[in-house]
């Protein structure tokens, strides 16, 4: 009998108290055999540490001791599966619950060159697609043909290649991440995973959306709830540009692109003026302020908003 690849789960956990449980209940029920645990705290305060350490004492435990955000924790994380050898690392955000076989069919689908990707859902309502995997367009810095938001349905469940997708979940042979990682720390959060992505393409890997593979996703659980949140538009205003210009085909491109988005950014500003959105104007208005400046990294928190 044919051993199975061994996966490492990378979770990074911020202040999840509120919904680790369904999580950990969640993993409990995977009827994958060869898996570990590593868990990566950004210094939570609210008592899910230990409620995961009791929970599942077996974890492989990382507590830098400070807010280290998704890019560094994920990097945390990815570096003991290579160091212990596992063949892949599974990306999982904290505010995730998944059906139990969504584990082998992702590695089902993959194979050393081959990322894959299951269909998400909404958490509070399973009838609607919760997901950025897709393509992107990067003249404009756009996530193009998500299915975000769209109801589950028949061409939802169709296999496709990716261009892009979300670290909410995301099996990667550990391989890819040796050739084309670690993911950009000045990130701290949003599009760092858009970043490495792109490198890991480039590298020669393919990425595979698996709909047979299904997961929830509690949306911005960890960034104030919702679509749009302060925070996640703040660092979503500062990230953007400098992921475009990371990958920019020439300077002409990004000169184009500087001078689309400087117009929406207005538009977006008048939008909310109107709307009395003054918390959104400031979150975007201080994202731009800081790429400007080149204020990378972990600037602001969920509480400055």
């Amino acid at each position: 009998m044919t051993c199975a690849p061994s996966v490492g789960i990378v979770i990074v956990n911020y202040n999840s108290g509120a919904w680790v449980e369904g999580l950990l209940d969640s993993l409990a029920s995977l009827n994958y055999p060869n898996v570990a645990l590593i868990v990566v705290d950004s210094a939570s305060a609210d008592g899910s540490l230990q409620l995961i350490q009791r929970r599942r004492p077996d974890a492989i435990m990382v507590c830098p001791g400070d807010n280290v955000g998704t890019a560094r924790g994920n990097n945390l994380g990815a570096q003991i599966c290579l160091d212990r050898g596992f063949d892949y690392i599974l990306f999982l955000n904290d505010d995730t619950t998944h059906e139990p076989d969504f584990l082998r069919r992702l590695i089902d689908a993959a194979d050393p060159r081959t990322l894959t990707v299951p269909r998400i859902l909404y958490s509070e309502d399973h009838r609607l697609i919760n997901t950025h995997a897709g393509d992107f367009d990067w003249d404009l810095g756009l996530f193009r043909n998500t299915y975000h938001g769209r109801p589950d349905g028949p061409e939802t469940r169709q296999p496709r290649t990716l261009q892009t997708a979300s670290f909410c979940c995301l099996l990667m042979p550990a391989q890819a991440f040796r050739d084309a990682g670690p993911l950009d720390e000045k990130f701290f959060m949003y599009y760092e995973e858009t970043d490495l992505l792109q490198r890991v393409l480039i590298a020669g890997y393919r990425m595979l959306y698996v709909p047979e593979a299904v997961i929830y996703h509690r949306e911005s659980a960890s960034s104030g709830g919702g679509w749009v949140t302060p925070f996640k538009l703040y660092y979503g205003t500062r990230n953007r540009p400098y992921l475009v210009r990371k990958h920019a085909r020439s300077r002409l491109r990004y000169a184009i692109f500087v001078l689309y988005y400087s117009v929406t950014r207005l538009l977006h500003a008048v939008r909310y003026i109107l709307r009395g959105q003054l918390r959104l104007l400031r979150a975007m208005m201080l994202g731009m302020r800081d790429y400007c400046s080149g204020r990378m990294g972990h600037t602001l928190d969920v509480r400055d908003f």
